[in-house]
């Protein structure tokens, strides 16, 4: 039997007292707060529905933000361990907390109640028999998760642990090359490109061929997935490991290390770094969304745009990383 996992980390969502719903990111959350984005937000007019309730889903970075300074403009705070303006809805606003685990071992108990939510356990079943793992390694989010299943809803899978996530994605592997799963089509690519693109600059020229390579997002049974590996159970202790803001830095580098590109957040060590703009040189680039994992593969050179921070360790350490994705405009290309 699936079992919750607790507290909230990144693949949860939040259902605040207002009936918004959030989605958790990360795993560092400050005592009596959680670093959570709006999601999909009550709308009469919106095309979601649950309990006669309507919602509407946001998408790109600048419409959740625009969102939160309309409507809770008081979530948006300095956080002094990451050192940025983040979104920290306070727990006690919290109604409910939706745990993907958790959730999936429902969905187990009462049944799919649509051909979505049956491909989704389908999907689960069969990398969990071919990678050896429990059903507790894995739980559901997005839409199902959250109840607000539409035509245009994916299959959105999380699984957590580094071990179980290895395991998980060489299961993947081994079912697109035998073909139980299919790399996205045209069309869904031309949509993600459309979309991405309000907030991410992309290579259009290698856009298509480079996210049909990649075995965390595809077609299983005629529905597109996306998969998350988060390496981490439970979060990060706050203040353990602090962050210095630095400023914007464009780079060039050549990928040196690609071997947790496909965990979120990603990582990519870097070397024969150029500064092309900014204070610092970084070693390593990451990011907390999906579409930089799987994205460059060692000793290709690569143009990137981002935060640039350091990291201050508990061991005293120090090392400069660039965040991408965090700010409209960042872009990680390779070239």
């Amino acid at each position: 039997m699936s079992m919750a996992l607790g507290e909230p980390i990144e693949g949860f969502l939040l259902q605040l007292r207002q009936g918004h719903i959030f989605e958790v990111k990360g795993l560092i959350h400050p005592p009596g707060h959680v670093v959570a984005y709006p999601k999909y937000v009550l709308d009469p007019s919106g095309d979601r529905e649950r309990g006669g309730v309507r919602y509407r889903k946001l998408g790109s970075l600048r419409e959740k933000v625009a969102f939160i300074k309309e409507h809770v403009p008081h979530y948006l705070v300095h956080d002094p361990v990451l050192d940025e303006v983040l979104c920290e809805p306070p727990r006690s606003d919290v109604a409910r907390i939706l745990d993907p685990v958790g959730g999936l071992g429902e969905l187990r108990r009462s049944g799919p109640s649509s051909t979505l939510a049956l491909a989704s356990l389908e999907l689960v079943d069969e990398v969990l028999d071919r990678a050896n793992l429990r059903w507790s390694d894995v739980g559901i989010s997005g839409s199902i998760l959250a109840g607000l299943e539409g035509p245009s809803s994916d299959i959105d899978l999380v699984f957590y642990g580094h071990d179980a996530c290895l395991e998980a994605y060489e299961a993947l592997r081994s079912m697109r090359e035998e073909g139980a799963t299919k790399p996205l089509g045209l069309e869904e690519l031309k949509a993600i490109f459309s979309s991405r693109s309000r907030d991410t600059k992309h290579d259009r020229a290698s856009f298509f061929t480079r996210e049909r390579n990649k075995v965390l997002q595809g077609t299983f049974r005629g529905f597109p997935y996306s998969i998350r590996l988060v390496p981490s159970r439970g979060p990060e202790p706050y203040g353990a490991t602090r962050f210095r803001k630095l400023g914007v830095g464009v780079i060039k580098a050549i990928i040196v290390d690609a071997s947790r590109s496909i965990f979120t957040p990603c990582i990519y060590r870097l070397g024969n770094v150029r500064l092309v703009e900014g204070p610092a040189e970084p070693s390593y680039l990451t990011s907390f969304r999906m579409r930089f994992c799987e994205h460059a593969w060692e000793g290709e050179l690569i143009k990137a745009r981002g935060k640039l921070e350091e990291v201050l360790r508990p061991d005293g350490g120090a090392e400069v990383r660039l965040l991408v994705g965090s700010l409209p405009g960042d872009y990680f290309m390779p070239l």
